[in-house]
């Protein structure tokens, strides 16, 4: 069984093993990047528990239109302008793949965008992850690299 709460800082060295486990190197996010996300917009850090712990997480984050977050530099502060819920992860262990956990996690934070009255969703997809968000009403709009050798897409949903 999956219990689902709000990420802590303490949550940051699973939060990394699960990293290593799904991403490439080039896309991890530096701690202070994570917990700075957590300490602005709690309610957009989602983990994702089972048995075994840590087995998959999500954050987002309103943001002005067109931003693409910094991997390593934490964002100083949400803006005032802020327009756009950008998805800034979703990741899933291996052991809870085929679940329907991914789609869960991507839900939750589409539906709070949603709910919060943004009417524009954002992400960057990595690791040929777009036919994901595609199932979430996101399209790609530009094709460049997130991180240098990982071809990336940048996509947009209008709710």
């Amino acid at each position: 069984m999956i219990a689902f709460r709000l990420l802590e800082p303490s949550d940051i060295g699973a939060l990394h093993d699960l990293e290593a486990e799904v991403y490439v190197p080039a896309l991890h996010v530096s701690d202070a990047s994570f917990v700075r996300l957590m300490e602005l917009y709690p309610e957009g850090a989602i983990g994702a528990f089972d048995e075994q712990g840590l087995c998959g997480y999500a954050f987002g984050v309103p943001v002005e239109a067109g931003t693409t977050l910094d991997l390593q530099v934490p964002l100083d502060g949400i803006a005032e302008r802020a327009d756009t819920f950008y998805i800034h992860d979703v990741a899933v262990a291996r052991r809870c793949r085929d679940t329907g956990l991914g789609l869960v996690l991507g839900t939750r934070l589409v539906e709070h965008g949603r709910s919060s009255g943004f009417t524009r969703g954002e992400l960057v997809s990595v690791q040929g992850s777009a036919p994901f968000w595609e199932k979430l009403g996101f399209r790609r709009v530009l094709e460049f690299e997130y991180a240098p050798g990982v071809p990336s897409a940048k996509m947009i949903a209008e709710w």
